[in-house]
């Protein structure tokens, strides 16, 4: 009996490492698909607080800030954020973007197989939002209202 224990020490070890790399690949695939869906989730949120806060106020300029502040609080492991607003009679527009560093070689290839990540490796994140604006506060509208 002894001797049968003795002989299985190896491929135990074997096994053990094998499954111990699988595990340790999965959980950080996991991590990593999860921080760029948090970031897209982010980006997304952006975009709206942009097209509402220029909606509302009919300024870009603030809509904008608002929209970066957000994204300056809420995005990880994004060196580059931005985030842009403008708005017709009755539209308000948000457009976010941010550009994530990928946590290992090749996730920009598994998430963008079409390849429309950044020249430098980092993964483009855009994302657009539109809102109408209230009857009220349609520019052709307020002299109608107090």
């Amino acid at each position: 009996m002894k001797n049968f224990v003795k002989n299985q020490r190896g491929s135990i070890m074997l096994e053990f490492t094998i499954c111990g790399i699988m595990f340790v690949g999965f959980v950080l695939g996991m991590v990593a698909m999860g921080l760029w869906i948090y970031n897209t989730s982010q980006v997304k949120q952006a975009a709206r607080i942009a097209a509402l806060n220029v909606a509302v106020t009919d300024s870009p300029a603030e809509a904008s800030d608002k929209a970066l502040k957000h994204l300056n609080k809420t995005l990880v492991a994004c060196p580059m954020k931005n985030a842009f607003s403008y708005s017709t009679n009755d539209t308000g527009y948000g457009v976010a973007e941010a550009e994530m560093n990928p946590l290992f070689p090749g996730f920009q290839r598994l998430i963008d197989p079409k390849g429309a990540s950044t020249a430098n490796g980092r993964i483009l994140i855009r994302k657009e939002a539109s809102t109408a604006r209230a009857h009220r506060l349609r520019p052709e509208n307020k002299p109608f209202y107090n």
